[in-house]
């Protein structure tokens, strides 16, 4: 696969990497280069499948599980993460059912 640009050497924060477009996200930045960092309130510290596609595309993967409803936490994980990000893709979402 060609890419339009070359994101290598730099690392991407991917919040809500485990499934959906931030799982299409970290894959994509992955195919450009990028070493991924995904966040989601359940992933896994080795990525799962989106870690496990990374490490295919010859890129690293580090995973964290942060709940976003969790200022505390969410505080933390920035502290940990913010002097190696150079790409944020602010994904994380939450849905709130309820009856109509």
């Amino acid at each position: 696969m060609t890419t339009l640009f070359d994101l290598s050497g730099t690392t991407a924060v991917v919040t809500g990497a485990r499934r959906g477009i931030g799982f299409a996200m970290a894959e994509a930045l992955a195919e450009a280069g990028a070493d991924i960092i995904g966040v989601s309130a359940s992933q896994e510290a080795d990525g799962g499948a989106i870690g496990a596609r990374v490490r295919e595309l010859g890129r690293s993967f580090e995973g964290f599980a942060v709940d976003f409803r969790d200022r505390e936490a969410v505080a933390a994980f920035a502290t940990e993460v913010a002097d190696r990000a150079d790409i944020l893709v602010n994904n994380a979402g939450t849905i709130l059912p309820r009856p109509r």
